[in-house]
Protein backbone atom coordinates (compact mmCIF):
# COMPACT_ATOMS: atom_id res chain seq x y z
CA UNK A 1 0.00 0.00 0.00
CA UNK A 2 1.60 3.29 -0.93
CA UNK A 3 2.32 5.84 2.00
CA UNK A 4 -0.08 8.55 1.44
CA UNK A 5 -2.90 7.03 -0.84
CA UNK A 6 -2.01 8.31 -4.30
CA UNK A 7 -3.13 6.44 -7.30
CA UNK A 8 -0.49 4.21 -8.64
CA UNK A 9 -0.21 6.28 -12.13
CA UNK A 10 0.37 9.39 -10.30
CA UNK A 11 3.07 8.01 -7.74
CA UNK A 12 4.82 6.53 -10.19
CA UNK A 13 4.63 10.25 -12.43
CA UNK A 14 6.24 11.59 -9.40
CA UNK A 15 9.07 9.53 -8.74
CA UNK A 16 10.19 9.70 -12.38
CA UNK A 17 9.96 13.35 -12.27
CA UNK A 18 12.12 13.06 -9.18
CA UNK A 19 14.61 11.09 -10.61
CA UNK A 20 15.00 12.98 -13.69
CA UNK A 21 15.46 16.02 -11.50
CA UNK A 22 12.50 17.92 -13.03
CA UNK A 23 10.90 17.69 -9.76
CA UNK A 24 8.58 20.82 -8.94
CA UNK A 25 5.80 20.21 -5.97
CA UNK A 26 3.47 23.14 -7.21
CA UNK A 27 3.66 22.66 -10.96
CA UNK A 28 3.23 19.28 -10.11
CA UNK A 29 0.39 19.62 -8.47
CA UNK A 30 -1.56 21.73 -11.10
CA UNK A 31 -0.73 19.29 -13.38
CA UNK A 32 -1.79 15.94 -11.21
CA UNK A 33 -4.77 18.03 -9.96
CA UNK A 34 -3.35 16.89 -6.34
CA UNK A 35 -2.61 19.12 -3.23
CA UNK A 36 1.11 20.95 -2.95
CA UNK A 37 1.18 18.71 0.76
CA UNK A 38 0.78 15.35 -0.97
CA UNK A 39 3.87 16.59 -3.88
CA UNK A 40 5.63 17.34 -1.18
CA UNK A 41 5.52 14.75 1.36
CA UNK A 42 6.39 12.28 -1.63
CA UNK A 43 9.04 14.44 -2.44
CA UNK A 44 10.34 14.10 0.76
CA UNK A 45 9.62 10.10 0.80
CA UNK A 46 12.11 10.12 -2.48
CA UNK A 47 14.76 12.32 -1.08
CA UNK A 48 14.44 9.67 2.33
CA UNK A 49 14.85 6.96 -0.41
CA UNK A 50 18.01 8.04 -2.47
CA UNK A 51 19.74 8.68 1.16
CA UNK A 52 18.69 5.15 2.62
CA UNK A 53 17.95 3.10 -0.12
CA UNK A 54 19.88 4.21 -3.44
CA UNK A 55 19.79 1.13 -4.97
CA UNK A 56 15.78 0.73 -4.55
CA UNK A 57 14.85 4.64 -6.39
CA UNK A 58 14.23 3.17 -9.38
CA UNK A 59 11.71 0.62 -7.94
CA UNK A 60 8.88 2.37 -8.41
CA UNK A 61 7.13 -0.31 -5.82
CA UNK A 62 9.53 0.37 -2.82
CA UNK A 63 8.18 2.59 -0.03
CA UNK A 64 10.21 2.15 2.64
CA UNK A 65 8.22 1.82 7.14
CA UNK A 66 8.18 4.94 8.68
CA UNK A 67 9.93 3.93 12.22
CA UNK A 68 7.85 3.99 14.85
CA UNK A 69 7.56 7.19 16.59
CA UNK A 70 9.43 7.12 20.62
CA UNK A 71 6.93 7.77 23.57
CA UNK A 72 6.82 11.21 25.22
CA UNK A 73 9.54 11.47 27.83
CA UNK A 74 7.02 13.01 30.30
CA UNK A 75 7.63 12.94 34.16
CA UNK A 76 4.74 9.78 34.77
CA UNK A 77 7.36 7.63 31.37
CA UNK A 78 10.21 8.55 33.17
CA UNK A 79 9.31 7.74 36.53
CA UNK A 80 7.54 4.24 35.26
CA UNK A 81 11.06 3.53 33.33
CA UNK A 82 13.05 4.43 36.60
CA UNK A 83 10.63 1.85 38.51
CA UNK A 84 9.95 -1.13 36.25
CA UNK A 85 13.84 -2.80 37.04
CA UNK A 86 12.62 -2.72 40.86
CA UNK A 87 9.31 -4.20 40.16
CA UNK A 88 10.42 -7.29 38.50
CA UNK A 89 13.92 -7.56 40.16
CA UNK A 90 14.10 -11.21 41.34
CA UNK A 91 11.19 -12.62 38.55
CA UNK A 92 11.81 -14.74 35.47
CA UNK A 93 9.73 -14.39 32.47
CA UNK A 94 7.72 -16.93 33.17
CA UNK A 95 6.91 -15.69 36.63
CA UNK A 96 5.83 -12.29 35.45
CA UNK A 97 2.81 -11.21 35.33
CA UNK A 98 1.25 -8.06 33.98
CA UNK A 99 -1.31 -7.24 36.86
CA UNK A 100 0.48 -8.23 40.22
CA UNK A 101 3.16 -6.11 38.39
CA UNK A 102 0.39 -3.24 38.04
CA UNK A 103 -0.59 -3.39 41.42
CA UNK A 104 2.83 -3.10 42.99
CA UNK A 105 3.52 -0.31 40.34
CA UNK A 106 0.51 1.46 42.10
CA UNK A 107 1.88 0.84 45.73
CA UNK A 108 5.30 3.01 44.64
CA UNK A 109 3.90 5.90 42.66
CA UNK A 110 1.05 8.57 43.44
CA UNK A 111 0.57 9.10 39.80
CA UNK A 112 0.59 5.62 37.54
CA UNK A 113 -0.96 4.86 34.21
CA UNK A 114 -4.39 2.68 33.58
CA UNK A 115 -3.65 -1.01 32.85
CA UNK A 116 -4.42 -0.80 29.54
CA UNK A 117 -1.80 1.60 28.69
CA UNK A 118 1.30 0.40 31.61
CA UNK A 119 0.70 -3.54 29.67
CA UNK A 120 1.93 -2.88 26.68
CA UNK A 121 4.64 -0.47 28.16
CA UNK A 122 6.19 -3.22 30.37
CA UNK A 123 6.12 -5.91 27.30
CA UNK A 124 8.07 -3.06 25.52
CA UNK A 125 10.69 -2.15 27.85
CA UNK A 126 10.86 -6.14 28.36
CA UNK A 127 11.64 -6.82 24.54
CA UNK A 128 14.12 -4.17 24.78
CA UNK A 129 15.90 -5.29 28.21
CA UNK A 130 15.60 -8.65 29.44
CA UNK A 131 16.82 -11.26 27.62
CA UNK A 132 14.25 -14.23 27.52
CA UNK A 133 15.11 -17.56 28.17
CA UNK A 134 12.13 -19.61 26.82
CA UNK A 135 10.49 -22.63 28.78
CA UNK A 136 9.13 -25.63 27.67
CA UNK A 137 5.50 -25.47 27.88
CA UNK A 138 4.91 -29.56 28.71
CA UNK A 139 7.96 -30.69 30.45
CA UNK A 140 7.27 -34.54 28.90
CA UNK A 141 4.99 -36.94 27.59
CA UNK A 142 3.91 -40.14 29.69
CA UNK A 143 6.05 -43.01 27.34
CA UNK A 144 2.24 -44.98 27.76
CA UNK A 145 0.85 -42.02 26.04
CA UNK A 146 3.45 -41.97 22.95
CA UNK A 147 1.53 -44.84 20.84
CA UNK A 148 -1.77 -42.94 21.54
CA UNK A 149 -0.88 -39.74 20.09
CA UNK A 150 0.57 -41.33 16.97
CA UNK A 151 -2.58 -42.64 16.33
CA UNK A 152 -4.21 -39.11 16.75
CA UNK A 153 -1.88 -37.55 14.60
CA UNK A 154 -2.80 -40.39 11.73
CA UNK A 155 -6.50 -40.40 12.07
CA UNK A 156 -8.87 -38.22 10.97
CA UNK A 157 -10.02 -36.74 13.45
CA UNK A 158 -9.33 -33.17 12.95
CA UNK A 159 -9.75 -31.93 16.60
CA UNK A 160 -7.31 -35.60 17.62
CA UNK A 161 -4.77 -34.00 15.28
CA UNK A 162 -4.64 -30.66 16.84
CA UNK A 163 -4.41 -31.96 20.45
CA UNK A 164 -1.34 -34.78 19.27
CA UNK A 165 0.67 -32.43 17.57
CA UNK A 166 -0.13 -29.56 20.45
CA UNK A 167 1.61 -31.82 23.16
CA UNK A 168 4.46 -33.28 21.07
CA UNK A 169 5.31 -29.35 20.09
CA UNK A 170 5.13 -28.37 23.70
CA UNK A 171 6.95 -31.16 24.79
CA UNK A 172 9.77 -29.72 22.06
CA UNK A 173 10.21 -26.53 23.40
CA UNK A 174 7.80 -25.02 21.08
CA UNK A 175 6.42 -20.89 21.88
CA UNK A 176 2.57 -20.77 22.20
CA UNK A 177 2.17 -18.45 18.95
CA UNK A 178 4.06 -21.39 16.93
CA UNK A 179 1.70 -24.17 18.33
CA UNK A 180 -0.90 -21.47 17.21
CA UNK A 181 0.26 -21.31 13.51
CA UNK A 182 0.64 -24.78 13.00
CA UNK A 183 -2.61 -26.00 14.93
CA UNK A 184 -4.75 -23.04 14.09
CA UNK A 185 -6.39 -23.04 17.22
CA UNK A 186 -6.49 -20.15 20.26
CA UNK A 187 -4.10 -19.07 23.48
CA UNK A 188 -6.93 -20.35 26.17
CA UNK A 189 -7.48 -23.50 23.92
CA UNK A 190 -4.07 -24.19 23.94
CA UNK A 191 -3.66 -23.56 27.38
CA UNK A 192 -7.21 -25.53 28.10
CA UNK A 193 -5.09 -28.61 26.53
CA UNK A 194 -2.13 -28.48 28.28
CA UNK A 195 -3.41 -27.98 31.59
CA UNK A 196 -5.81 -30.86 30.88
CA UNK A 197 -3.20 -33.10 29.73
CA UNK A 198 -1.19 -32.01 33.19
CA UNK A 199 -4.09 -32.37 35.19
CA UNK A 200 -5.79 -35.90 34.01
CA UNK A 201 -3.54 -37.00 31.42
CA UNK A 202 -5.04 -38.38 28.05
CA UNK A 203 -8.17 -39.11 30.05
CA UNK A 204 -8.86 -35.44 29.91
CA UNK A 205 -9.80 -35.26 26.25
CA UNK A 206 -12.59 -37.58 26.92
CA UNK A 207 -15.77 -35.98 25.03
CA UNK A 208 -18.48 -35.48 27.98
CA UNK A 209 -21.94 -37.62 27.06
CA UNK A 210 -23.89 -35.78 25.93
CA UNK A 211 -27.50 -35.77 28.88
CA UNK A 212 -30.49 -36.42 26.42
CA UNK A 213 -33.50 -34.75 27.19
CA UNK A 214 -35.85 -37.55 27.12
CA UNK A 215 -39.21 -34.97 27.09
CA UNK A 216 -37.45 -33.30 23.77
CA UNK A 217 -36.76 -36.88 22.77
CA UNK A 218 -40.28 -38.16 22.87
CA UNK A 219 -41.46 -34.96 20.94
CA UNK A 220 -38.98 -35.57 18.40
CA UNK A 221 -40.10 -39.10 17.61
CA UNK A 222 -43.47 -38.39 17.89
CA UNK A 223 -42.97 -35.62 15.00
CA UNK A 224 -41.37 -38.10 12.60
CA UNK A 225 -43.91 -40.82 13.54
CA UNK A 226 -46.74 -37.68 12.41
CA UNK A 227 -44.51 -36.58 8.82
CA UNK A 228 -44.03 -40.05 8.13
CA UNK A 229 -47.46 -41.02 8.42
CA UNK A 230 -48.20 -37.89 5.52
CA UNK A 231 -45.18 -39.03 3.70
CA UNK A 232 -46.76 -42.12 2.89
CA UNK A 233 -50.16 -40.45 1.93
CA UNK A 234 -50.93 -38.48 -1.55
CA UNK A 235 -50.84 -34.95 -1.06
CA UNK A 236 -54.32 -34.66 -3.36
CA UNK A 237 -55.71 -36.31 0.09
CA UNK A 238 -55.24 -32.97 1.81
CA UNK A 239 -56.77 -30.76 -1.13
CA UNK A 240 -52.82 -29.96 -2.60
CA UNK A 241 -52.99 -30.38 -6.75
CA UNK A 242 -49.62 -31.77 -6.58
CA UNK A 243 -48.24 -35.40 -7.25
CA UNK A 244 -45.55 -35.20 -4.47
CA UNK A 245 -44.67 -33.67 -1.76
CA UNK A 246 -42.51 -30.63 -1.17
CA UNK A 247 -41.24 -29.57 2.29
CA UNK A 248 -42.91 -26.60 2.12
CA UNK A 249 -46.20 -28.31 1.66
CA UNK A 250 -45.58 -31.19 4.13
CA UNK A 251 -45.04 -28.17 6.79
CA UNK A 252 -48.20 -26.36 5.81
CA UNK A 253 -50.15 -29.82 6.24
CA UNK A 254 -48.52 -30.71 8.95
CA UNK A 255 -49.72 -27.25 11.37
CA UNK A 256 -53.15 -27.61 9.80
CA UNK A 257 -53.35 -31.09 11.22
CA UNK A 258 -50.96 -30.91 13.88
CA UNK A 259 -49.96 -28.89 17.04
CA UNK A 260 -47.71 -27.26 18.04
CA UNK A 261 -47.00 -25.72 15.09
CA UNK A 262 -43.36 -26.12 13.46
CA UNK A 263 -40.83 -24.19 10.82
CA UNK A 264 -39.94 -25.29 7.56
CA UNK A 265 -36.40 -26.22 8.54
CA UNK A 266 -37.71 -28.14 11.81
CA UNK A 267 -39.62 -30.35 9.02
CA UNK A 268 -36.60 -30.68 6.41
CA UNK A 269 -34.12 -31.99 9.40
CA UNK A 270 -36.51 -34.36 10.42
CA UNK A 271 -37.35 -35.61 7.06
CA UNK A 272 -33.52 -35.73 6.32
CA UNK A 273 -32.76 -37.72 9.39
CA UNK A 274 -35.89 -40.41 8.47
CA UNK A 275 -33.43 -40.92 5.93
CA UNK A 276 -35.91 -39.10 2.96
CA UNK A 277 -34.22 -37.36 0.11
CA UNK A 278 -35.42 -36.44 -3.20
CA UNK A 279 -34.11 -38.54 -6.36
CA UNK A 280 -34.82 -38.16 -9.86
CA UNK A 281 -36.46 -40.76 -11.97
CA UNK A 282 -34.35 -42.82 -14.60
CA UNK A 283 -35.15 -44.00 -17.90
CA UNK A 284 -34.42 -47.76 -18.17
CA UNK A 285 -33.03 -49.60 -20.51
CA UNK A 286 -34.92 -52.83 -20.32
CA UNK A 287 -36.30 -55.17 -22.39
CA UNK A 288 -40.08 -57.04 -22.75
CA UNK A 289 -38.71 -60.02 -24.87
CA UNK A 290 -39.12 -63.46 -22.92
CA UNK A 291 -36.19 -64.56 -24.23
CA UNK A 292 -33.87 -62.02 -23.85
CA UNK A 293 -31.10 -63.82 -21.43
CA UNK A 294 -31.46 -66.64 -24.69
CA UNK A 295 -30.59 -64.18 -27.56
CA UNK A 296 -27.99 -62.19 -25.52
CA UNK A 297 -26.25 -65.02 -24.65
CA UNK A 298 -26.69 -66.65 -28.95
CA UNK A 299 -25.21 -63.36 -29.79
CA UNK A 300 -22.02 -63.36 -26.97
CA UNK A 301 -21.33 -67.06 -27.58
CA UNK A 302 -21.04 -66.48 -32.14
CA UNK A 303 -18.66 -63.23 -31.35
CA UNK A 304 -16.41 -65.28 -28.88
CA UNK A 305 -16.24 -68.32 -31.20
CA UNK A 306 -15.79 -65.82 -34.67
CA UNK A 307 -13.85 -67.96 -36.88
CA UNK A 308 -11.32 -65.68 -39.56
CA UNK A 309 -13.67 -67.13 -42.37
CA UNK A 310 -16.87 -66.25 -41.03
CA UNK A 311 -18.21 -62.13 -40.64
CA UNK A 312 -20.79 -60.79 -38.22
CA UNK A 313 -22.92 -57.62 -38.97
CA UNK A 314 -25.15 -55.37 -37.00
CA UNK A 315 -27.69 -53.94 -39.21
CA UNK A 316 -30.16 -50.83 -39.38
CA UNK A 317 -31.55 -48.32 -41.14
CA UNK A 318 -30.70 -44.21 -40.47
CA UNK A 319 -33.28 -42.03 -40.86
CA UNK A 320 -35.41 -41.23 -42.73
CA UNK A 321 -33.54 -37.63 -41.80
CA UNK A 322 -35.36 -34.58 -43.95
CA UNK A 323 -33.18 -32.23 -45.45
CA UNK A 324 -32.61 -28.91 -44.01
CA UNK A 325 -31.07 -26.65 -41.75
CA UNK A 326 -29.76 -28.58 -38.54
CA UNK A 327 -28.26 -27.52 -35.67
CA UNK A 328 -25.97 -28.69 -33.57
CA UNK A 329 -22.32 -27.35 -31.49
CA UNK A 330 -19.96 -25.77 -33.69
CA UNK A 331 -16.41 -24.14 -32.52
CA UNK A 332 -16.96 -20.28 -32.17
CA UNK A 333 -15.08 -17.09 -30.65
CA UNK A 334 -16.84 -16.30 -27.69
CA UNK A 335 -17.83 -12.89 -29.05
CA UNK A 336 -19.44 -14.25 -31.92
CA UNK A 337 -23.35 -15.29 -31.70
CA UNK A 338 -24.83 -18.71 -31.76
CA UNK A 339 -26.43 -20.12 -35.54
CA UNK A 340 -29.94 -19.56 -35.31
CA UNK A 341 -32.14 -22.77 -36.97
CA UNK A 342 -35.63 -21.91 -37.84
CA UNK A 343 -38.76 -23.51 -35.86
CA UNK A 344 -40.78 -24.01 -39.36
CA UNK A 345 -39.05 -25.07 -42.82
CA UNK A 346 -39.55 -26.66 -45.54
CA UNK A 347 -37.41 -30.39 -46.38
CA UNK A 348 -35.77 -30.07 -49.44
CA UNK A 349 -36.15 -34.37 -49.15
CA UNK A 350 -35.58 -37.11 -47.28
CA UNK A 351 -32.68 -39.72 -47.00
CA UNK A 352 -32.88 -43.36 -45.28
CA UNK A 353 -29.62 -44.87 -45.23
CA UNK A 354 -29.50 -49.09 -44.96
CA UNK A 355 -26.29 -50.04 -43.85
CA UNK A 356 -24.43 -52.93 -42.13
CA UNK A 357 -21.14 -52.49 -39.37
CA UNK A 358 -19.28 -55.88 -39.70
CA UNK A 359 -17.56 -56.04 -36.54
CA UNK A 360 -14.47 -57.72 -36.83
CA UNK A 361 -12.90 -55.02 -39.19
CA UNK A 362 -15.30 -52.50 -39.05
CA UNK A 363 -16.20 -51.89 -42.64
CA UNK A 364 -19.71 -50.86 -43.53
CA UNK A 365 -21.43 -51.89 -46.22
CA UNK A 366 -24.67 -49.06 -47.47
CA UNK A 367 -27.43 -47.75 -49.91
CA UNK A 368 -29.98 -45.34 -49.96
CA UNK A 369 -33.32 -46.76 -49.93
CA UNK A 370 -36.81 -45.03 -50.79
CA UNK A 371 -38.95 -47.10 -47.71
CA UNK A 372 -38.31 -49.24 -44.85
CA UNK A 373 -39.37 -52.67 -45.79
CA UNK A 374 -38.66 -56.26 -46.29
CA UNK A 375 -37.31 -55.91 -49.98
CA UNK A 376 -34.69 -53.19 -48.75
CA UNK A 377 -33.33 -55.71 -46.44
CA UNK A 378 -33.44 -58.35 -49.22
CA UNK A 379 -31.45 -55.69 -51.26
CA UNK A 380 -28.60 -55.24 -48.25
CA UNK A 381 -28.39 -58.77 -47.98
CA UNK A 382 -27.74 -59.09 -51.66
CA UNK A 383 -24.76 -56.74 -51.28
CA UNK A 384 -23.48 -58.52 -48.96
CA UNK A 385 -23.36 -61.85 -50.19
CA UNK A 386 -21.63 -60.21 -53.27
CA UNK A 387 -19.17 -58.74 -51.55
CA UNK A 388 -18.22 -61.92 -48.63
CA UNK A 389 -18.80 -64.40 -51.37
CA UNK A 390 -15.87 -65.99 -50.06
CA UNK A 391 -16.76 -66.21 -46.77
CA UNK A 392 -18.30 -69.33 -45.20
CA UNK A 393 -21.05 -68.30 -43.07
CA UNK A 394 -22.54 -64.56 -42.39
CA UNK A 395 -23.88 -63.46 -39.50
CA UNK A 396 -27.15 -61.16 -39.20
CA UNK A 397 -28.39 -59.22 -36.05
CA UNK A 398 -30.77 -56.29 -36.32
CA UNK A 399 -33.15 -55.52 -34.14
CA UNK A 400 -36.66 -56.76 -33.35
CA UNK A 401 -38.96 -54.53 -36.11
CA UNK A 402 -41.76 -56.39 -38.52
CA UNK A 403 -39.38 -56.01 -41.98
CA UNK A 404 -36.66 -58.09 -40.64
CA UNK A 405 -38.79 -60.68 -39.11
CA UNK A 406 -40.93 -61.42 -42.32
CA UNK A 407 -41.94 -64.23 -43.68
CA UNK A 408 -40.65 -62.98 -47.22
CA UNK A 409 -37.14 -62.39 -46.16
CA UNK A 410 -36.75 -65.68 -44.11
CA UNK A 411 -38.13 -67.24 -46.93
CA UNK A 412 -35.01 -65.69 -49.43
CA UNK A 413 -32.23 -66.85 -46.67
CA UNK A 414 -33.83 -70.40 -46.76
CA UNK A 415 -33.65 -70.31 -50.44
CA UNK A 416 -29.90 -68.84 -50.48
CA UNK A 417 -28.56 -71.42 -47.67
CA UNK A 418 -29.64 -74.24 -50.09
CA UNK A 419 -28.54 -72.97 -53.11
CA UNK A 420 -24.82 -72.35 -51.95
CA UNK A 421 -22.62 -69.97 -49.31
CA UNK A 422 -21.90 -67.86 -47.82
CA UNK A 423 -24.46 -69.33 -45.01
CA UNK A 424 -26.82 -66.77 -43.65
CA UNK A 425 -27.13 -66.96 -39.89
CA UNK A 426 -29.75 -64.95 -37.95
CA UNK A 427 -28.96 -63.59 -34.20
CA UNK A 428 -31.44 -61.08 -34.02
CA UNK A 429 -31.63 -58.90 -30.45
CA UNK A 430 -34.32 -59.30 -28.08
CA UNK A 431 -37.49 -56.87 -28.48
CA UNK A 432 -36.86 -53.23 -27.68
CA UNK A 433 -33.19 -53.71 -27.50
CA UNK A 434 -32.04 -50.92 -30.28
CA UNK A 435 -29.90 -49.27 -27.70
CA UNK A 436 -27.93 -52.87 -28.05
CA UNK A 437 -27.23 -52.35 -32.02
CA UNK A 438 -23.64 -51.78 -32.50
CA UNK A 439 -24.29 -49.64 -35.81
CA UNK A 440 -26.44 -47.13 -34.14
CA UNK A 441 -22.98 -45.64 -32.60
CA UNK A 442 -21.50 -45.37 -35.71
CA UNK A 443 -24.54 -43.53 -36.72
CA UNK A 444 -24.00 -41.42 -33.89
CA UNK A 445 -20.36 -40.82 -35.46
CA UNK A 446 -22.10 -40.20 -38.57
CA UNK A 447 -24.60 -37.82 -37.37
CA UNK A 448 -22.47 -35.51 -35.60
CA UNK A 449 -19.69 -35.22 -38.93
CA UNK A 450 -21.67 -34.48 -41.39
CA UNK A 451 -25.81 -34.49 -40.68
CA UNK A 452 -25.20 -31.83 -37.55
CA UNK A 453 -24.90 -27.54 -38.34
CA UNK A 454 -25.65 -29.13 -41.81
CA UNK A 455 -27.61 -27.54 -44.55
CA UNK A 456 -27.78 -29.36 -48.24
CA UNK A 457 -28.70 -27.54 -51.44
CA UNK A 458 -30.35 -31.41 -52.38
CA UNK A 459 -30.72 -34.81 -51.49
CA UNK A 460 -28.46 -35.84 -53.66
CA UNK A 461 -25.70 -33.28 -51.40
CA UNK A 462 -26.38 -35.08 -48.12
CA UNK A 463 -26.21 -38.41 -50.16
CA UNK A 464 -22.61 -37.76 -51.29
CA UNK A 465 -21.30 -36.39 -48.25
CA UNK A 466 -22.93 -39.41 -46.46
CA UNK A 467 -20.92 -41.47 -48.98
CA UNK A 468 -17.48 -39.78 -48.13
CA UNK A 469 -18.19 -40.55 -44.65
CA UNK A 470 -18.58 -44.00 -45.08
CA UNK A 471 -15.83 -44.47 -47.63
CA UNK A 472 -13.06 -43.12 -45.34
CA UNK A 473 -13.68 -44.64 -42.70
CA UNK A 474 -13.78 -47.60 -44.25
CA UNK A 475 -10.52 -47.17 -45.50
CA UNK A 476 -8.78 -45.73 -42.61
CA UNK A 477 -10.24 -48.98 -40.78
CA UNK A 478 -9.15 -50.98 -43.63
CA UNK A 479 -5.56 -49.56 -43.61
CA UNK A 480 -5.51 -49.62 -39.61
CA UNK A 481 -7.10 -52.19 -38.06
CA UNK A 482 -8.37 -51.07 -34.98
CA UNK A 483 -11.57 -50.22 -32.98
CA UNK A 484 -13.63 -46.68 -33.92
CA UNK A 485 -11.96 -43.63 -32.53
CA UNK A 486 -8.90 -41.25 -33.26
CA UNK A 487 -10.53 -40.12 -36.57
CA UNK A 488 -13.81 -38.24 -36.93
CA UNK A 489 -15.01 -40.50 -38.99
CA UNK A 490 -14.50 -43.45 -35.90
CA UNK A 491 -15.23 -41.47 -33.11
CA UNK A 492 -18.48 -42.71 -32.32
CA UNK A 493 -20.00 -41.29 -28.78
CA UNK A 494 -19.91 -45.08 -27.68
CA UNK A 495 -17.65 -47.39 -28.57
CA UNK A 496 -18.35 -49.42 -31.44
CA UNK A 497 -18.73 -52.94 -30.00
CA UNK A 498 -21.39 -55.42 -28.69
CA UNK A 499 -21.52 -56.09 -24.86
CA UNK A 500 -24.92 -56.13 -22.40
CA UNK A 501 -24.75 -53.22 -20.56
CA UNK A 502 -23.68 -50.58 -24.01
CA UNK A 503 -26.10 -48.29 -24.73
CA UNK A 504 -24.98 -47.26 -28.67
CA UNK A 505 -28.12 -45.83 -29.58
CA UNK A 506 -27.45 -41.89 -28.15
CA UNK A 507 -30.53 -39.60 -28.73
CA UNK A 508 -28.33 -36.17 -27.92
CA UNK A 509 -25.96 -37.51 -30.64
CA UNK A 510 -28.86 -37.89 -33.12
CA UNK A 511 -30.55 -34.76 -32.25
CA UNK A 512 -29.42 -33.45 -35.65
CA UNK A 513 -30.85 -35.91 -37.71
CA UNK A 514 -34.21 -35.62 -36.82
CA UNK A 515 -37.27 -34.83 -39.02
Amino acid sequence: MYRYQLAIGKADILRKRFIAGTYNSYALARELKISTKTTWLYQREFERIRADFPDRLEDFGFYPGEPRRPHWATEKYNELMQLLPVLIAGQTTATIQPVIVWHSYEQHSAHTYKFATFKPLLFKWLRENVTFTPTKLLEQIAPGDLATLKQWRNSNNHRLWQIAKCLQLAQLGATRKEIIEKTETSYKTIDNWLRGYAAKGLKGFDSAPNPRNHLQTQILKGRKEKLLKLIHESPKLHGLNRTSWSIRALTGVYNELYSPQIHYEQVRFCVHQMGYKYKKSREMLTSPDPKFREKIRKIQAILRKLKPNEKFFSIDEYGPVSIKIKGGRTLKHKSESPDFVPEKQKAKGIVICTAALELSTNQVTHFFSDKKNTFEMIKLLELLIGEYQSEETLYLCWDAVSWHNSNILKNYIADHNRAGQPVIKLAPLPASTQFLNVIESVFAGLAKAVIHNSDYSSVDACKAAIDLHFRQRNLDFKANPRRAGKKIWGKEVVKAKFRETQNCRVRSAMRGAKN
